[in-house]
């Protein structure tokens, strides 16, 4: 989620709905492991005041499996416990032009597509509701938001009255909201959530009965990660990964009638939408996507640990070489590639462009994260890309500032 500030995992109640069948998890022989990281941070977007304290990060393990009856990969030794979310946590991706443009491109999709002007949306984990704002700036006549964790200092009021904002999880509990939205939006929230089908069940049995929602959920996708075989973009925080088919199936077992998939954001995203109207067919069967999965799965099972190889010995090179190495971006995949490839240090300067972020120190690793105008002083030799999708972004900055060093994307 692209959020700031005191952040807690969205949660369901402690009940799944009756109206629902529970979840019910196969043996877990009959699943697939396909990467072990051990003793990695359990936050990857927590940073800290001092190299003392991002060394002294909490750490847990990570032991990836692929569920063969669902499609969905899961951390077999996820332990909500670790996780502690805080003042620290940031991982706003909004600093990108990039990112904003695809953004914007989302919200005026879901407006025109579903003809929502003039009607009401709702978002639940809306964050600092700045999607909600989106929605409304660009037709929606209201929104509604749901959230325990937006920020306590933030008006829940937005937009002259047009958006509201609910301090807690949806559905509240003890009380009953007549809300009749046109689309409710999830975005980033299931990958947190360690039982993604409850989740579901309990927001399709808070909505109502007598009025057809259209549900939008978005989530990383986990296929460019795989065919790219990188370790460093599977985190502790997401306890759980979708291909569009996984996702599909899910949303269609807890009850949605399933009527559009796509992926988003060059790939890295996937966004599945779904109906509570019980006469438009589910078209979860079209998306399956399992053989290709399970291939997927089992070429990257060995080929992540040649590619951590690679890349540890090509930062030794460079050190024996007395090159200066940059890395531009500290979100997820940045942490993870520090703390999986360079033990050493050999990378002396972390970037980001999120303000943010500046001064504070990534975890586990304990370097500090600087502008881009660091860079001047550091004259770097090479600066290692953590996301390919913002490249051309970061070359155009380079040059700004007259830098033409080697770029390589992780």
């Amino acid at each position: 989620m692209v959020r700031r500030g005191q952040w807690v995992p969205y949660h369901v109640p402690p009940e799944p709905s009756p109206t629902w069948a529970p979840l019910v998890m196969p043996p877990q022989s009959a699943s697939q492991p396909f990467l072990d990281l051990p003793n990695i941070p359990v936050h990857v977007c927590v940073l800290w005041p001092s190299a003392e304290t991002a060394l002294a990060a909490p750490r847990g393990d990570i032991a990836m499996v692929l569920d063969p009856a669902t499609g969905m990969a899961t951390n077999r030794d996820f332990d909500a416990h670790l996780l502690a979310y805080g003042e620290g946590y940031e991982n706003s991706l909004g600093f990108s032009e990039f990112f904003q443009g695809y953004i914007q491109g989302f919200a005026k999709d879901l407006i025109q597509r579903h003809h929502l002007e003039g009607k009401a949306v709702m978002e639940v984990g809306c964050g600092d509701g700045s999607f909600l704002r989106l929605m409304v700036q660009n037709g929606a006549a209201s929104g509604i938001g749901f959230d325990p964790s937006y920020p306590p200092d933030q008006p829940t009021t937005l937009e002259d009255g047009r958006i509201q904002i609910h301090v807690e999880a949806f559905p509240p509990r003890g009380q009953e909201l007549h809300i009749q939205a046109d689309l409710l939006v999830c975005r980033q929230v299931l990958e947190h959530v360690p039982d993604p089908l409850r989740f579901l069940q309990t927001i399709r049995g808070g909505l109502p009965k007598d009025h057809a929602t259209t549900v939008a959920f978005e989530v990383p996708n986990i296929f460019p990660t795989l065919e790219q075989q990188t370790s460093w973009d599977i985190i502790y925080e997401h306890c759980t990964y979708f291909s569009i088919g996984s996702l599909a199936r899910l949303l269609s077992q807890a009850g949605f009638r399933v009527t559009h998939a796509h992926e988003t954001y060059e790939r890295q995203f996937i966004t599945v939408e779904a109906t509570t109207d019980s006469s438009v067919a589910d078209r979860s069967a079209e998306f399956d996507d399992m053989r290709e999965l399970t291939e997927a799965v089992e070429k990257f099972d060995i080929a992540w640990r040649k590619r951590l190889a690679d890349w540890t010995e090509r930062l030794a090179q460079a050190k024996r070489e007395g090159k200066r190495v940059a890395m531009w971006g500290t979100g997820a995949r940045g942490v993870n590639f520090l703390n999986l490839v360079d033990p050493d240090r050999t990378i002396g300067c972390a970037i980001d462009i999120n303000p943010r972020k500046h001064g504070l120190h990534v975890a586990g690793t304990g370097q500090v994260i600087a502008p881009p105008s660091a860079l001047v002083d550091f004259q770097p030799d090479l600066v290692i890309i953590m996301n390919g999708i913002y490249q051309d972004e970061i070359r155009t900055s380079l040059a700004k500032m007259d830098l033409h060093p080697e770029l390589r994307v992780a």
